[in-house]
């Protein structure tokens, strides 16, 4: 049959349709209608198939197209991002605006309010719109989808960033346009919880989760720094700007961002593992239900940390920075060490430290746990605000206005450690069907700190003073740690147990019991130890690498390790042999049952492992074997060192000589010459096995009693 191109039977351009012809097969449409037979008719259904325009559901390409993935959370991440940007886009700009007659745009009035509490009153109606938002948003994505969810969300922020500017003209209006639009700001446990649906590594889920965190906290910077820019043109102009963002972030999310679709669509754990080797990757199985005092521990420790975090910022450079390096200046009638414009670059540029923290936490995670990282971010948080604290009290110089801007700038990354934890630590709890709704948990606790705690803060300021007011903020830091602390015991979230190397941990579809014979260094089939090791070496995988027991363990069972060495040496000559007689061959094997040199070198050193570590240990361990068995069976390796030596070299000759590099690496030159070497060893082996059995036959054949004095 012949097969031809035939794009307008498709009917699109970009399809193509194959219309298939051969002998009873179809010549034309008339030859169509009048084959009536059963072949016929289901060659006609197949026909129609072969030849229907058809569209591949998104979410297959989600999970076996990596780039597909890739852009798919880079959508979510910018979204995630922009959202941050509108909901914190004024802050620099607050503490102007609530005072009265200090710009065009500043409110006339903000009564009841004082200063700090009014500044801190309006992000308070933003966030507490957000954290009431979060707590129904997760479950909310949970049953409709999170793309659906991302896009409502970001179009009507979209709209709320315009409606925010025309209702500056008073306190209260402006407000309640915070308020109400704020809950449509809160899409990070959305984000969340995407990344807990496509992403089934431990490993590589912590880590995006700490970057779509970090992503967060970054926006936050971000709407700041365009305040700042825009601070000639005026101080709710940057409004504008935040709803071209979030425009940009739909038009992204509709393009890209893939719906995980039907779980059941989700790749297998076992298939993913074998996916997830090369990077080393592990997979943790959700639970069924939620362990309730797990969460709350987890939400609660979070609510104390962000209200914790207030002590330090913003409290530590509004009132406390702002009053002692500028306000008692402006006061006295003298230059201020810093200005209005410096304060807003310092107090939006420390957020983009969370960058440096979102690449150290992957290094904490692995040495201290997640819950450890958390504990120590929440004590980070009390010793860099204590420090604050001490330098603000201090006489106000341009050297204590560096050293509090070194300790802020140098102590922030650690104390967002703790921030960047709640997300793992609640995903690890989550099952499938509640993610979102952990997320939006969290994600409450998170924004109900950040709202009403500075708000709080800024009122016992105004009636305390500033120090008391920090003083309580490292209360709460310090009693985050005691909270947060008993999660460090916690299996999925305590410090991870070291893994063993991949040349001495099994694989996925490897026989439990025989790798287990093989890892103990048991005599097991050779053949079948060959065969499993050679599968992992076809998958760029090393062999397996026996423990070598202690003598003292193996003293028992000498005579069965001995019994099984005759079938190894035969089996291993066997497949040398093999192995050389087909590169003999040179390209002249029609079935392809034989190796290349090129395949086989690469096999060779792959096999052989690259785990320098375990290559050591391994070989000082059987050197220790060797000196013991040496003991234990009448030689005297104490004084005859060099003998021994001799002995053993004379046993163990040469296989392969360094490289210019120091290794010992196969290459296509030494590969032969390194096969007959091994040839040869194994080929004296065998015939001194030979010998020994036949001795041994020979004695209990004929068995003789002499009496001489020998």
């Amino acid at each position: 049959s012949t097969a031809t191109s035939n794009k307008a039977m498709g009917g699109d351009g970009d399809e193509e349709c194959v219309e298939l012809t051969a002998s009873g097969g179809y010549e034309g449409d008339d030859a169509k209608l009048q084959d009536k037979s059963v072949g016929g008719q289901w060659r006609d259904k197949y026909y129609a198939w072969r030849n229907e325009r058809y569209k591949l559901p998104r979410h297959y390409r989600l999970h076996t197209e990596e780039n597909a993935r890739k852009y798919s959370q880079w959508s979510v991440n910018f979204m995630i991002t922009c959202s941050a940007v509108n909901t914190k886009m004024l802050n620099p700009n607050f503490a102007i605006m609530c005072t009265p007659g200090a710009h065009p745009d500043s409110f006339e009035s903000t009564e009841p309010f004082g200063f700090n509490s009014a500044t801190y009153f309006i992000p308070f109606c933003t966030l507490i719109g957000v954290a009431l938002a979060s707590t129904f948003i997760g479950t909310l994505s949970d049953r409709f989808g999170r793309k659906i969810l991302l896009l409502i969300l970001g179009w009507i922020s979209a709209v709320g960033s315009i409606a925010k500017y025309y209702t500056k003209d008073t306190f209260w209006g402006f407000c309640a346009c915070n308020f109400a639009f704020g809950f449509f700001l809160g899409n990070l446990p959305v984000g969340m919880a995407y990344v807990g649906d496509v992403e089934p590594s431990k490993k590589k889920k912590d880590d995006l989760l700490g970057f779509l965190v970090g992503c967060f906290v970054l926006g936050n910077s971000g709407g700041g720094i365009i305040a700042v820019l825009m601070g000639d043109v005026g101080l709710f102009a940057p409004l504008w700007v935040g709803a071209g963002l979030m425009v940009i972030a739909n038009i992204g999310t509709h393009w890209f961002m893939i719906e995980p679709g039907d779980s059941r669509l989700r790749v297998d754990p076992v298939i993913e593992e074998k996916l997830l080797l090369e990077e080393d990757a592990d997979t943790i199985p959700r639970p069924e239900t939620i362990h309730k005092r797990t969460l709350w521990n987890i939400v609660g420790g979070a609510l104390l940390d962000n209200i914790g975090s207030t002590g330090l910022f913003p409290l530590c450079l509004s009132p406390l920075a702002l009053q002692e390096f500028y306000g008692d200046f402006v006061e006295q009638g003298e230059d201020p060490i810093m200005s209005i414009t410096g304060y807003q670059w310092l107090s939006v540029c420390v957020a983009l430290l969370v960058i440096p923290a979102t690449q150290l936490t992957p290094y904490s995670f692995k040495y201290m746990g997640v819950a450890g990282t958390c504990v120590f971010g929440n004590f980070c948080t009390a010793v860099v605000t204590s420090i604050l604290l001490w330098i603000g009290n201090a006489p106000s110089t341009e050297l204590a206005f560096g050293m509090f801007v070194f300790v802020m700038y140098a102590g922030f990354p650690f104390t967002v450690f703790s921030q960047l934890t709640t997300g793992p630590m609640l995903d690890v709890i989550a099952p499938e069907d509640k993610i979102g709704f952990v997320q939006g948990l969290n994600n409450t606790a998170m924004n109900f700190g950040m709202a009403c705690a500075p708000w709080a803060f800024g009122v016992l300021a105004d009636y305390a003073g500033t120090n008391v007011a920090i003083g309580t903020g490292i209360g709460f830091s310090l009693l985050a740690c005691v909270a947060n602390a008993p999660l460090m015991w916690h299996p999925l979230m305590g410090k991870p147990k070291p893994k063993a190397p991949l040349a001495q941990r099994k694989l996925p579809d490897e026989d439990s019991e025989l790798f287990q014979h093989i890892l103990n260094g048991e005599v097991v089939d050779p053949e079948l130890a060959f065969e499993i090791n050679r599968d992992r070496g076809m998958h760029g995988k090393p062999s397996i690498v026996p423990r070598v027991q202690p003598y003292t363990g193996d003293r028992e069972r000498l005579k069965e390790i001995a019994q099984g060495a005759g079938d190894s040496f035969r089996f291993r000559l066997d497949m040398y042999d093999r192995v050389l007689a087909g590169l003999a061959k040179e390209g002249r094997d029609a079935e392809n049952l034989v190796f290349d040199k090129e395949e086989l070198v690469q096999l060779v050193n792959t096999m052989r492992g690259e785990d320098e570590a375990l290559i050591e240990t391994t070989a000082e361990d059987l050197g220790k074997w060797m000196g013991q068995y040496l003991l234990d069976n009448g030689y005297t390796p104490h004084t005859a060192s060099v003998l021994m030596k001799q002995m053993f070299m004379s046993s163990f000759p040469p296989l392969l000589e360094r490289t210019a590099g120091g290794d010992f690496e196969a290459n296509e030159d030494n590969i032969v010459p390194y096969l007959l070497r091994t040839r040869k060893l194994l080929a004296r082996y065998v015939e001194q096995d030979k010998k020994n059995t036949a001795s041994k036959t020979l004695a209990k054949s004929h068995a003789f009693h002499a009496s001489g004095w020998w």
